[in-house]
C-alpha cells in the first residue's frame, strides 16, 4: 500500500474533504481533484497507453479526474449498482473510489476484472481508506491512497456526524442536502 507523504497542502486538502468539514459542492469536488492529482504525480510507471482509469460512480469521479489528470490516460467510469463493466484492452487497470469504507463494493470490482483476465495489473486509489477494510482486501499491495482513517460511518442524508452515521460523501460531492 501505498499512502502519501503529507505536506501543508495534502493536509489542509484532506481537512476539507473530512465528513465534519461541512464543506459541500465544487469546494469539496475540487479538493477531491487536486488530491487525486496529487496521488497522480506519486504514480510512476504508468504509461499512458497501456493505462485506464476507471472512476467508480458517483463519488470517485472528481478523484479520478484529478488522477487523470495527471497520468493522462484512458478515463472509463463504473456503475458498480449495474453489471455492465466492460474490461478495457489496456495493461493496467485503476480503480478510483473517493472512500472504501468496507472494501466490498471495490473488491466486487477488482475480483471480476481479475476472474475475466488474470493478465491485467489492477490497482486500486482513493482518498481515503478504512483501516479494517485493510484486512480484509486481496489488492492491500496495488492500493494508492491519501490517508487511511480509523473512523467508519455510515453515510445518510444528514449534515452533521453523529455517532457512526454521517454525511454521505457523494451527497456532500453533488451537492444535494
Amino acid at each position: 500500500m501505498f499512502e502519501i507523504k503529507k505536506t501543508k497542502r495534502i493536509n489542509r486538502l484532506i481537512d476539507i474533504t473530512k465528513s465534519d468539514s461541512m464543506v459541500v459542492g465544487a469546494k469539496l469536488a475540487l479538493a477531491h481533484m487536486q488530491l487525486g492529482y496529487l496521488l497522480g504525480r506519486q504514480m510512476s510507471g504508468f504509461k499512458p497507453s497501456e493505462t485506464t482509469i476507471i472512476a467508480i460512480l458517483r463519488g470517485g469521479i472528481f478523484f479520478a479526474e484529478g488522477i487523470y489528470f495527471k497520468l493522462n490516460c484512458r478515463f472509463e467510469i463504473c456503475d458498480p449498482k449495474s453489471d455492465d463493466l466492460i474490461i478495457p484492452a489496456t495493461k493496467n487497470i485503476i480503480l478510483v473510489d473517493s472512500v472504501i469504507n468496507t472494501g466490498k463494493t471495490i473488491e466486487r470490482i477488482y475480483q471480476k476484472i481479475h476472474m475475466e483476465n488474470r493478465q491485467k495489473n489492477i490497482y486500486v486509489a482513493s482518498c481515503v481508506v478504512n483501516k479494517k477494510a485493510l484486512e480484509n482486501i486481496t489488492f492491500k499491495e496495488n492500493l494508492y491512497t491519501i490517508r487511511v482513517s480509523n473512523n467508519s460511518f455510515v453515510g445518510s442524508n444528514i449534515t452533521k456526524q453523529n455517532g457512526d452515521i454521517g454525511p454521505d460523501t457523494t451527497m456532500r460531492l453533488f451537492n444535494e442536502f
